[in-house]
């Protein structure tokens, strides 16, 4: 008998083949299973229920699936609407709305906000909607996706891009069901803002307009005197019941408690904490330690070498001598000379064209006149300058004087500065005229038919005048214009010697002179060591986050093998030594030794950092929303970060890389109430503060309302640094961007809010009036002493249509309580109830 193992195989054939199909079975659908349920608590509590309505529980795994779902649809209908427009097509569909300037998609028509809370609304207000009998159809969804596609794409397509975009994980029934949930939630919410808005614009009554208005424009001086809280709580009972902490705890459970919250309302919710370790390089040590490697021959050699380049030169003023001096005060005179004699130019000219006209008037009026009459008007001619031609005058006779004079060495510089500047300013004023007027060709053609007609008048004239005229009276005429030929001349010879001297001057490189080498020499080590200390630093950075990122790879493979029993706790591999590899790696290290929060982490070294972003020099999510997930402003969803999964983060400011993970991981949670009764007992004890503060407050204002009183006069004496008087002017409101406002700060006091300004913008001036600080840590007295500006300005002001379509933005208080009391009464009426934290 053959006892070959082949043999025995073939002989168990059967047998075998169904212990290794039993085998596979269990490894890859019950230990899978196993693991799941193990990791998720062993059953108990594992799927908590996250809200309930009607009836229907809606557990944090549903919702966390839907969320997700909801993430994967927002990221395929942006593609979608992309490759439409890329196609030429644009999205026809109700909401849709593309920014053409800014190139960019701002509604895809449903909510594009995926978060757990979200996820929650828009089921609950889906099945209110087919309740109240709204339907769609798979038919309708496709005919919405096809309006969508502007008609581009056909269904393959569509379902195409799908697929790829969601990486196989919708089809398309997942995607029909979650465009109909959205778009019937939407369509039942909208239901309740039907009157309240028009389109984006809140809808506001006129009075609405003029409250908003005066909430962002008037502004008010008060003295305000502050009642502390908590001088009150001694006063308070240290005993409550227990039915009364009960109450306050039930009250408060389901609020984070984070630290430095100013809400009065209780919180007792712990929030999300960890202990952490991380690595930081510093760029700035790695810069130095690079500086450290360069020689001073070294450096010297760079100096040479981008020296001879034409670096390091620095302008030099050119310092006149006396022969510079002499030659500018020369060119000086010439260039005041040459204005002069253009301002007696111009003179003459409009002179000869005022007689030119006078002449055409006599010659329009010689039948009916005698010749002596015509004499008077000539006269009036040579009178009828106009107001410019005076000014030039008298503007050339005071610049005359001065010009004969020679200028002092001091102000040389000054005066060419100042006669450049001014016939600069003439010649750009003048072509600004000109332009303004006529077009350059129409100019061109028009000063040269006014340079024919004056030529042809001055000759008609002259002939006239030789002939009429005796020949003494003719003689000033004929030496004016050697006279002025002379003058053109000065000023041509002027204006060519000034322009040789612009060209000489543009054609000469400016002076310069070598920084020496000690003052450049730290410039020059910045510059050797700044490329090898980022490759010693991304290098070293590297090296740091693989070895971290090897021991999470290890860590996780052994807790897996250990929860299906290949492994023991004791097999666990060894924990890697931060402090010891950043002495290696040259890098910094640091530690928390308490739980720390999203809050308390920015308040850490490496808390304002952030990671690294999607585009060039772009800063991704801040530090403590990597840490412990948040829901971003596009709508993304981050995770939190797993224990001992290391996360790179930047420090722009500081030029430091941080990686850093969590060493101890601690959810959020509810103590039990004997864990926080001593916070119970705080929180009841100071409202009992609160209410003893305010009447105190109350009697103030009441003693100070005494005709003849002030509110200085009722403060006790103790109390008088409490008294803060001339404080403002402050508005309500501040505007801090597009329908955005928040409530203005007043330095002088304690974090006040929306009640403070009630009280103070509905008093009249004098009165006197109680309001608390948001925090309700202090009540006010406080007495409006100015308004401002007056009442007739305010109403001007607001007559301006912009004036009050940015009131209109501010919205409607009634409208806001409209909407609120809507999702109230859908509330009640469906006994929701929500289980998630409320800043969870």
């Amino acid at each position: 008998m053959s006892s070959s193992p082949f043999e025995i195989f073939r002989r168990n054939l059967k047998p075998l083949m169904v212990l290794l199909t039993l085998l596979a079975l269990f490894s890859f659908v019950v230990l899978p299973a196993l693991d799941t349920y193990l990791r998720r608590g062993g059953g108990i509590n594992a799927d908590p229920v996250a809200a309930s309505f009607d009836g229907v529980e809606l557990t944090r795994g549903h919702v966390a699936r839907t969320t997700q779902n909801h993430a994967s649809v927002v990221r395929f209908l942006s593609e979608l609407a992309s490759r439409t427009m890329e196609k030429g097509g644009m999205p026809q569909t109700p909401g849709f709305q593309y920014d053409e300037q800014n190139q960019q998609i701002r509604s895809l028509g449903i909510d594009t906000n995926p978060s757990e809370e979200a996820t929650i609304n828009t089921l609950r207000f889906y099945s209110e909607a087919k309740k109240a009998g709204f339907e769609l159809d798979d038919t309708a969804v496709s005919n919405w996706l096809a309006r969508y596609v502007d008609g581009t794409m056909n269904n393959g397509e569509i379902v195409a891009l799908l697929m790829k975009s969601t990486g196989n994980q919708l089809g398309q029934q997942h995607l029909y069901e979650q465009l109909r949930m959205h778009l019937l939630a939407d369509l039942y919410q909208r239901g309740a803002l039907v009157g309240l808005t028009n389109g984006q614009i809140p809808v506001v009554t006129p009075l609405g307009q003029w409250e908003n208005f005066l909430k962002t424009n008037q502004q008010a001086s008060v003295d305000a005197y502050g009642v502390l809280v908590s001088e009150y709580f001694d006063k308070t009972n240290e005993s409550p019941s227990q039915s009364e902490i009960k109450e306050v705890y039930e009250e408060g459970k389901n609020r984070i408690n984070y630290p430095n919250d100013l809400s009065p309302a209780p919180r007792f919710r712990r929030p999300d904490s960890a202990k952490i370790e991380f690595v930081s390089a510093d760029l700035n040590k790695f810069m130095e330690i690079e500086k450290a490697k360069i020689t001073e021959e070294q450096l010297r050699a760079e100096y040479e070498r981008r020296l001879a380049g034409g670096d390091f030169q620095l302008p030099v003023e050119p310092e006149l001598g006396e022969e510079e001096l002499a030659e500018a005060s020369k060119q000086l005179e010439a260039a005041i000379k040459a204005a002069s004699a253009q301002d007696k130019a111009e003179m003459e000219a409009e002179a000869a064209e005022a007689e030119t006209e006078a002449d055409a008037g006599t010659e329009a009026v010689e039948e009916t006149a005698t010749e002596p009459e015509a004499e008077p008007a000539d006269e009036d001619s040579s009178m009828n300058l106009g107001d410019a031609s005076a000014v030039r005058l008298v503007m050339f006779q005071n610049e005359e004087a001065p010009a004969t004079e020679t200028p002092s060495t001091e102000t040389v510089k000054e005066a060419v500065e100042e006669a450049t500047a001014e016939a600069t300013e003439a010649v750009e004023e003048a072509a600004k005229e000109a332009t303004a007027e006529e077009t350059p060709a129409e100019a061109e053609a028009a000063q040269e038919e006014m340079a024919a007609e004056q030529t042809e008048e001055e000759e008609t004239s002259t002939e006239e005048a030789a002939t009429e005229e005796p020949a003494a009276e003719a003689a000033p005429a004929d030496t004016a214009a050697p006279e002025m030929a002379a003058t053109e001349s000065a000023e041509a010879d002027a204006s060519d010697e000034a322009s040789d001297d612009s060209l000489d001057l543009d054609d000469e490189p400016a002076p310069t002179k070598p920084q020496t080498f000690e003052e450049v020499r730290e410039q020059i080590a910045n510059e050797m060591a700044s490329q090898p200390a980022r490759r010693a630093l991304d290098l070293a950075v590297t090296e740091a986050n693989k070895r971290m990122r090897r021991y999470f790879s290890e860590r996780a493979v052994h807790e897996s093998n250990v929860s299906v029993g290949v492994q023991t706790e004791e097999d666990a591999p060894e924990r890697l030594d931060l402090k010891a590899m950043a002495e290696e790696l040259g890098l910094g290290y640091g530690k928390t030794d308490e739980l720390i929060n999203r809050v308390t982490a920015t308040e850490i070294t490496p808390g304002n950092s952030f990671g690294l972003g999607a585009n060039f020099n772009r800063r991704g999510p801040p530090f403590n929303a990597i840490l412990f997930g948040a829901q971003m402003q596009d709508g993304s969803l981050i995770p939190p970060q797993a224990l001992y999964s290391p996360m790179r983060t930047v420090d722009l400011e500081a030029a430091v890389t941080y990686i850093t993970w969590k060493t101890e991981d601690v959810e959020s949670y509810l103590p039990e109430l004997d864990e926080v009764r001593d916070e119970v007992i705080q929180v009841i004890r100071t409202r009992e503060a609160r209410t003893l503060a305010k009447a105190a407050a109350d009697e103030l204002a009441k003693a100070a309302s005494v005709e003849g009183q002030t509110l200085a006069d009722v403060v006790p004496e103790s109390q008088k640094d409490n008294l803060i008087t001339g404080v403002g002017p402050f508005s309500w409101l501040d505007q801090v961007g597009f329908m955005e406002t928040v409530v203005t700060n007043v330095p002088e006091l304690d974090a006040v809010g929306e009640d403070f300004m009630r009280a103070v913008f509905s008093s009249q001036v004098g009165e006197h009036a109680v309001a608390s600080n948001d925090p309700q840590s202090v009540f006010y007295v406080v007495t409006p002493t100015e308004f401002q500006p007056d009442a007739e300005t305010l109403h001007e002001q607001f007559r301006q249509p912009q004036q009050r379509f940015m009131a209109q933005l501010l919205g409607n208080g009634d409208a806001r309580n409209i909407v609120r009391g809507f999702y109230e009464s859908v509330d009640e009426r469906t006994g929701f109830e929500m289980n998630i934290a409320d800043d969870e």
